[in-house]
């Protein structure tokens, strides 16, 4: 059973994972409050959304090949032109200031442009790998959080039994203290429980470092300092795993994992590259028309006013490149063969995370009812030791074993519990499906 526990370990438990509270300590916050802070300050997950609109936007610059493009020239200058007549009267020079105007208006559309409708369809690849690449993104937000957060708890019921170990070994210290001044208990005693009281100091102070290097962690990805979180409930019972086939989970993972499907998207793309490197050798089919305007006019016989009309099409046929076209399609290719291989590399990474969480989750379950069973037997023998110390039966050192056998139960089986939980997200991201109804399932195994 995951989820039962007798009820005075439960509130002893609940001591642990919980951080005391404050009068003035700031308000609770649970994995929902921090996860919607971290998706408005996350850099990495915004700075994927920028990747992706950059990628719509070469899109629409290889679209805008496939559409009419129009232009517009003009040039205005004032001309002073000198010329010699020769007459009758023989030579003579004249001089003439005027204005030359003229502009011309084109337009073009493409007819038959294969490699710039496969530049197109290799656009529409990338968008579908920057799409594929943001909810992979997202996804890992998910679980960074979800691992910043579960650390923290980690990190507070680490500090919180520290500090209860502390204090049983103060109270151990007193009681020998005052027996050592009734000569009722040996010096080897006190410098035992004296030593044991410093390694127990050196642990809380080891522990509020390690909290703290936590809730830095959790700070870097909502950009914002966190305090007091909500613990997961000790009587919360942890969600099962469904389906329980591993190979269910692994086939849903080549289907629906965002990374794979961002590397087929780049296959596709350098097919496509490929296909318009070869194109490069087809002609290119255009319709041109163009209206142009020429004020030449001078005030002689020799000054021109032009205006023309022009529709046509023209034919660009390939011939010689110098052999950069069939470089150019060997590069696409070699592309196109390393996609491949990352692909391949892909599936064979995402299928091993699966597989290493599946795993994780299966011994995970054994290991909390191990540990579960474990502070139950460690309860009891504390109690059975200091009930033999207080008869004269058994020495200090068992007492103080004892205690300590306990704490460490108790912190095994909380951290079981919490690498449980990210476990089961490790295996939902791996297969692609992690989203934030996950979010909201953790969430409420949380204290309110």
């Amino acid at each position: 059973m995951l989820g039962g526990v007798r009820w005075p370990i439960l509130v002893l438990l609940a001591c642990a994972v919980a951080a005391p509270a404050q009068a003035q300590s700031p308000e609770l916050e649970d994995l929902a409050d921090v996860y919607q802070l971290a998706l408005d300050a996350d850099p990495l997950l915004r700075g994927q959304q920028f990747e992706l609109e950059a990628l719509r936007e070469r899109r629409r610059e290889d679209l805008a090949q496939l559409l009419p493009s129009v232009s517009l020239a003009g040039d205005v200058s004032r001309t002073r032109r000198d010329q010699i007549q020769s007459g009758l009267t023989g030579e003579e020079s004249i001089t003439r200031d005027f204005t030359r105007s003229s502009y011309r208006l084109s337009l073009r559309q493409p007819l038959y442009d294969r490699p710039a409708r496969y530049r197109l369809r290799r656009a529409d690849s990338e968008v579908d790998r920057g799409l594929a690449e943001l909810e992979a993104a997202r996804q890992e937000l998910v679980f960074r959080v979800a691992d910043a957060y579960v650390r923290v708890l980690g990190a507070q019921s680490a500090l919180e039994l520290s500090r209860q170990e502390l204090e049983a070994i103060e109270a151990s210290r007193e009681r020998v203290e005052a027996l050592y001044a009734e000569r009722m208990a040996a010096l080897t005693d006190l410098e035992e429980v004296r030593a044991r009281r410093d390694r127990a100091f050196a642990g809380v102070v080891r522990s509020e470092g390690e909290l703290a290097v936590a809730l830095e962690r959790l700070s870097e990805i909502t950009d914002r300092p966190h305090e007091r979180l909500a613990p997961v409930r000790p009587e919360a019972r942890l969600p099962m795993l469904e389906p329980e086939d591993h190979s269910a989970w692994v086939d849903r993972a080549m289907e629906e994992s965002p990374e794979i499907r961002a590397a087929r998207q780049s296959v596709a793309s350098s097919e496509l590259q490929i296909r318009a490197a070869r194109a490069e050798r087809q002609p290119n089919v255009d319709l041109v028309a163009s209206y142009s305007y020429l004020d030449d006019l001078d005030g002689t016989a020799f000054g021109r006013k032009l205006e023309d009309l022009a529709v046509g099409v023209e034919l660009q046929v390939p011939l010689y490149a110098g052999g950069g076209i069939s470089a150019n399609v060997r590069g696409a290719r070699s592309v196109r063969d390393r996609d491949r291989e990352s692909l391949e590399q892909v599936r064979r990474g995402v299928r091993g995370e699966v597989l290493t969480a599946y795993r994780a989750l299966q011994s995970g379950r054994s290991e909390i009812a191990a540990f579960e069973q474990a502070v139950r037997s460690s309860e009891r023998g504390v109690e059975a030791v200091e009930t033999g110390f207080e008869a004269g039966l058994r020495s200090l050192v068992d007492v103080l074993d004892a205690q300590r056998d306990l704490v460490s139960a108790r912190r095994e089986w909380v951290q079981a519990r919490h690498e449980y939980l990210l476990n089961l997200l490790s295996l939902r991201r791996a297969a692609g499906v992690l989203d934030e109804h996950d979010i909201v399932a953790v969430n409420d195994l949380m204290s309110p």
